[in-house]
């Protein structure tokens, strides 16, 4: 029944206002019970009843006339039409006439009074049988000449006190409560349209995207909490839309970098069975083509096994001290043979200790993987610089390797870490599946650091790895760093 939210939100508003009107209630009548209010009111009624009551005593006759008997049977019928308690005291204020004949021989206590002219007044006391009772007084002469007191008493202050609640109070609270109610479902169907819309249209974008029409958002608008799910949902959609775009990406690089491979190991591997290939020298070219292209396919695979162990977060890194120094110049030394074959130079300036906590062979695959791709792009007779240094104010250590080639077009820099991207589209230089650097920037990143690549068309790159610091590292080392070339 109160499923939405314009009904759930007009059955709060009712039970808060109902809430708010019976605190309101249970304080006022808080207030009158602490109050002299319901007091004056219980002495307006008696007021009532004694000049009605006195006037019947006097269309009988003179009071003084009057016979104990006949005034007592007077005032008990009197009590019994003005429905009021009616007492008799002496000089004493001893009871000595109760037309409900429970207190008689009693005496009042606590009897507080003002005078109001003439033998009359009115205040309080306490019953014989406890609890406050309001009274209105009249002194009276009687036979003898004897001064008495008709006290015309509430009978049930409480029940009164409520009587005049509801007759005075209880109105104007029930009336300010019906505007409240009224107003409640006004502002009720203004907030759950405020709210429900921006909502339907979150869950409209939605639907549309369930249906295959991705390019949907949701419109930002409504209060601050329901802008918030939306920004949400578009930020949600988007990076859905770019797994399922990474996923599309995947099957076709996935599937052109096979293609390749995949054609040359069966057109090779055809012709050793037709016959093709018979000379020595053609059987030896097809069977190195056949385990090249296996050992790229190999490579392709690990490299992708990789990249899936760090999707999944079950790639574990070492955690052990690691000295950059000698790490480096084991790369350079296993790369120059590659560089000197290619006519180019390695450089590598870098301190004896460069102390970090991590994977010493992760790094050098990092690195390794950095240099086999500078030295590849860096034309013969040129060089490729690997220095490194402290950074104190940072407390990182900065290892960057900069070459001297083609360099990296500007629209293609901000995409070189990504899986299966490569700048030569027609891979004429490359030599696997542009999976490296996506590799490399995982690494990094899983030791808590950054790489960033800086690149000028025609004049070379440079790659900037920040690593932290070993905690429990000391000052910089003051011995003089490897240098070599």
């Amino acid at each position: 029944m109160f499923r939405s939210l314009s009904s759930r939100l007009l059955l709060s508003y009712i039970i808060v206002i109902l809430v708010c009107l019976a605190l309101v209630g249970l304080g006022l009548l808080l207030f009158l019970r602490a109050s002299p209010l319901w007091t004056r009111a219980a002495a307006l009624r008696l007021e009532t009843a004694a000049r009605a009551t006195l006037s019947d005593i006097r269309e009988a006759g003179p009071l003084a006339n009057l016979t104990p008997e006949r005034l007592r049977a007077l005032l008990a019928q009197a009590a019994e039409d003005q429905q009021v308690r009616i007492l008799v005291l002496d000089d004493k204020e001893t009871v000595r006439f109760d037309s409900e004949e429970g207190w008689e021989g009693e005496q009042l206590e606590e009897v507080t009074r003002a005078t109001a002219g003439q033998g009359h007044f009115q205040g309080t006391f306490t019953a014989p049988g406890g609890g406050r009772r309001a009274f209105v007084g009249q002194v009276v002469p009687t036979l003898a000449g004897v001064r008495h007191t008709i006290v015309f008493a509430s009978p049930q202050s409480r029940l009164l006190m409520l009587a005049w609640f509801a007759e005075n109070l209880l109105p104007p609270v029930m009336q300010a409560g019906a505007v409240a109610l009224v107003l409640s479902i006004l502002l009720a169907l203004l907030v759950s349209r405020s709210v429900a819309a921006p909502l339907r249209r979150v869950a409209s974008a939605a639907e549309a995207i369930a249906r295959g029409e991705s390019g949907t958002r949701a419109p930002v608008s409504g209060p601050a909490e329901v802008q918030a799910v939306a920004r949400s949902f578009n930020t949600m959609a988007d990076q859905v839309e770019a797994a399922q775009q990474s996923q599309r990406d995947f099957v076709a690089n996935v599937s052109h970098e096979l293609k390749t491979p995949l054609t040359s190991i069966q057109g090779f591997s055809q012709a050793l069975l037709d016959g093709t290939a018979a000379t020595p020298e053609t059987t030896t070219r097809a069977v190195r083509v056949i385990h090249e292209e296996a050992e790229r396919m190999r490579r392709m695979v690990d490299e992708l096994l990789i990249l899936a162990r760090f999707d999944a977060g079950q790639m574990v890194m070492a955690r052990d001290p690691v000295n950059l120094g000698p790490l480096l110049h084991g790369c350079v030394e296993k790369l120059t043979p590659q560089a000197q074959a290619a006519g180019v130079v390695l450089e590598l300036d870098i301190p004896n200790k460069l102390s970090i906590t991590g994977d010493a062979d992760r790094l050098a695959q990092v690195f390794t993987n950095l240099l086999d791709n500078s030295v590849a792009h860096t034309p013969s007779g040129s060089k490729v610089a690997l220095a490194g240094r402290r950074v104190e104010e940072a407390r990182v250590i900065e290892v960057t390797i900069t070459d001297t080639g083609e360099g990296i077009p500007a629209e293609a820099l901000p995409r070189i870490f990504e899986r299966f991207y490569q700048v030569d589209k027609a891979r004429k230089r490359s030599r696997g599946a542009g999976l490296g650097l996506a590799i490399t920037k995982e690494i990094i990143e899983a030791h808590g650091g950054a790489i960033t690549a800086e690149s000028v068309v025609g004049l070379g790159t440079r790659f900037t790895v920040r690593l932290p610091l070993l905690s429990t590292s000391a000052g910089p080392d003051p011995e003089a760093g490897l240098r070599a070339s």
